[in-house]
C-alpha cells in the first residue's frame, strides 16, 4: 500500500512537470485556440461580434470584437489563469490511467475533459457580453477566479466515484 502510494505521488510529479513543460512551451497557446474556435462556432449567428487571439506579454490573450452601448468596441481577457487549471485536470486523468480500469479511465477522462471544456466554453463567450449586462458580468467574474475549484470538483467526484480514497471506502467491506 505504501509502495503505490509513493508510485502515485511520483506519477502527479512526474506527469505535471511534463505537462507544464508541454504547457509553457505551446499547449496553451493550443488550448486558448480551442477555446477560440469553439466560442467562434457558438456565435456564427452573431454579426457583430468575434473572438480573437493574441499574444499579450508572453500569455494568451482573447481579444473580443464586439458592440458595446451601440458602437463598436474591442477588449482583452488575459487566458493565462483561466487556462492553467486543464493541467490538473489532464494530471488527474493520467493518474486515473495508472489506478483504474482502461474502460473507467477513459469514460472519466471523456467526462471531466468534455465536462471542464465546456465550462471554460461558456466563460469565454460569457466574455463578448461582459459590458452590455450586470448579470452577465456577475457571472464572468464568479467563474473568472473558480476554476481551479471546478478543477479540484472533478477530481473529488472521480475520487469518490471510484472509491480511491479512504474516506469513500469507510463502511464497505475491505476485501
Amino acid at each position: 500500500m505504501r509502495q503505490k502510494i509513493i508510485i502515485n505521488i511520483l506519477i502527479v510529479i512526474g506527469a505535471s512537470l511534463l505537462l507544464l513543460i508541454f504547457w509553457f512551451n505551446g499547449f496553451d497557446w493550443l488550448y486558448a485556440q480551442m477555446l477560440r474556435l469553439g466560442a467562434n462556432i457558438l456565435l456564427v449567428f452573431s454579426n457583430d461580434t468575434h473572438i480573437g487571439l493574441k499574444i499579450v506579454d508572453n500569455a494568451p490573450t482573447f481579444i473580443v470584437d464586439t458592440i458595446v452601448q451601440g458602437r463598436k468596441g474591442s477588449y482583452p481577457q488575459k487566458a493565462d489563469l483561466i487556462l492553467l487549471p486543464l493541467v490538473m485536470v489532464l494530471t488527474w486523468q493520467i493518474l486515473l490511467f495508472f489506478n483504474l480500469p482502461i474502460k473507467n479511465a477513459i469514460r472519466s477522462a471523456v467526462e471531466n475533459l468534455l465536462a471542464f471544456y465546456i465550462i471554460q466554453l461558456i466563460y469565454v463567450v460569457l466574455l463578448t457580453a461582459y459590458y452590455n449586462s450586470a448579470a452577465i458580468k456577475f457571472v464572468y467574474d464568479l467563474l473568472m477566479d473558480s476554476f481551479y475549484i471546478i478543477a479540484l470538483f472533478l477530481i473529488v467526484k472521480d475520487a469518490f466515484k471510484y472509491e480511491l480514497i479512504g474516506i469513500a471506502r469507510r463502511g464497505k467491506d475491505k476485501t
